[in-house]
């Protein structure tokens, strides 16, 4: 919520990093949601997609398919380019903001 938001914010500034799940807590899964957007706009942070691929993993049955790795699995990293997030005045230009990004996230899954 806006409480997280406000801390996430905080901790930006401060020069750390952070990694947040693109779909959020509830979902749908590959829909990237609009805090991440509003989090890179207000503090002017890149978004840097990463997606992480295991020899061997375990996927619970909930709506994402939450993946936990096998013990002594080879994980794999693929790091992305860092996106810049424009500001926007309407919601029309959030969306297309938010569908970018999320284009460009997505291009890490499909490379599987």
């Amino acid at each position: 919520g806006a409480a997280a938001l406000l801390e996430l914010s905080n901790i930006l500034r401060s020069g750390s990093d952070v990694l947040l799940t693109p779909d959020g807590p509830r979902g749908p899964v590959y829909e990237l949601g609009p805090g991440i957007i509003f989090l890179a706009q207000k503090t002017g942070t890149p978004v840097v997609p990463i997606n992480m691929e295991y020899s061997s993993c375990w996927r619970v049955r909930s709506w994402d398919r939450f993946i936990i790795p096998r013990p002594f699995s080879k994980v794999r990293v693929i790091i992305g380019q860092p996106h810049d997030v424009g500001s926007t005045s309407t919601r029309e230009e959030f969306e297309n903001e938010r569908l970018r990004l999320q284009k460009a996230m997505m291009s890490l899954v499909e490379r599987r």
